[in-house]
């Protein structure tokens, strides 16, 4: 059982990260796959391991509605990391966001290395972010990201993030939770 969860897992994750970085998307189907396969599995497993399932692909979901709603991420990197929470269940849902914020820091600090991004300043992002809460998070179309932006891709940071957490770090002694 245990290998075909890692065998699943890494195909979700690898499937991920490769149409996030060739299409800038992830695939419905990819999130499917590792939604459908994490049910699966934990249903073979009991009806607690079900539950964990069910708890970590909402969880998934909640946890990166505030930064969709800001637009810092797209609705496939959600959906990606409640399919992650569907198959390691809520418990190491945590763990990966630390790491996949990790990595996405990382990622974003090589682009503005090599020049992809561009750097913006405290000011202008606070002021986003107060304009935001005013309206409602409508932004004007005057200040929204044009798609030629570069943006970091999260199926990479999330796979990144979910192999670090599940299989470097198991116990969170590293993280520290």
């Amino acid at each position: 059982m245990n290998l075909v969860l890692n065998l699943t897992l890494l195909t979700t994750i690898g499937l991920g990260g490769l149409f996030d970085i060739r299409e800038r998307r992830i695939p419905n189907w990819v999130v499917l796959f590792g939604l459908t396969g994490g049910v699966a599995l934990s249903a073979f497993q009991g009806s607690t391991q079900l539950i964990f399932s069910i708890i970590g692909f909402f969880a998934g979901i909640l946890a990166l509605m505030i930064p969709f709603a800001f637009r810092w991420m797209g609705a496939g990197d959600v959906k990606f990391f409640a399919a992650v929470g569907a198959l390691l269940g809520y418990n190491t849902l945590p763990r990966v966001f630390f790491y996949s914020c990790l990595a996405a820091g990382m990622i974003a600090l090589f682009a503005l290395a090599c020049g992809q991004a561009r750097q913006m300043s405290f000011r202008s992002f606070w002021t986003d972010c107060k304009f935001m809460l005013l309206t409602g998070a409508r932004l004007p179309e005057s200040t929204r990201v044009d798609s030629a932006a570069y943006s970091v891709p999260w199926g990479v940071a999330i796979g990144a993030g979910t192999v670090m957490a599940y299989y470097l770090d198991p116990s969170g002694t590293w993280a520290g939770f």
